[in-house]
């Protein structure tokens, strides 16, 4: 496992959310209050793209049929047994950076 550039800090300002890619996996990439998270972009209900989800607070919604988790760790809000894979992120120089 190694850090991997997925974008600029300054392209991603708190409350955003969008979709990028590491090490061949497409992930979502979150910014709540100037900490990055970043979890596997496809929900597991029918595969909607959780970075294009709406996030309040540190729960992402997905758009599709609205289910709902949180990004720093990746649990479904509604029932704690569903979950997608979380990566660790770090900010670098301006730069954030998942460990993929």
């Amino acid at each position: 496992m190694a850090f991997v550039k997925v974008a600029e800090a300054r392209n991603s300002p708190p409350g955003s959310a969008r979709v990028v890619e590491a090490g061949g996996r497409e992930l979502a990439l979150f910014n709540v209050g100037g900490e990055f998270y970043c979890i596997d972009n496809t929900c597991p209900h029918n595969e909607g793209p959780l970075g294009e989800g709406g996030l309040e607070a540190d729960v992402v919604m997905c758009p599709w049929h609205a289910w709902q988790f949180n990004v720093r760790t990746g649990r479904m809000i509604y029932n704690e047994s569903m979950c997608v894979a979380t990566y660790p992120c770090k900010l670098t120089d301006g730069d954030v950076l998942v460990d993929v």
